[in-house]
């Protein structure tokens, strides 16, 4: 986990992480926070959450960017919540 003020590098340092690691053949998602959830929520919505979190479970790396000012939705904090 990396915790710092707005641009101090987060981000940077998740790609350049997560890189190296796509380079080997290992897959990795980057992806920020506030998007995973929204996509769990509408994947819920759609009652097709557990084929979302089965591709999510193939990733080898994921690589969450959480913004202060991501906006959640109320379904998708839900939903991660109870998938946690």
């Amino acid at each position: 986990m990396l915790i710092g003020d707005s641009g101090t590098g987060k981000s940077h340092l998740l790609i350049g992480i997560g890189t190296p690691i796509a380079e080997t053949g290992l897959s990795v998602r980057y992806t920020t926070t506030s998007a995973l959830v929204n996509e769990l929520a509408e994947a819920d919505a759609n009652r097709r959450l557990s084929s979302v979190i089965a591709r999510y479970s193939k990733i080898d790396l994921l690589c969450l960017d959480l913004c202060r000012d991501d906006d959640y939705s109320e379904r998708g904090v839900r939903v991660l919540a109870r998938n946690r």
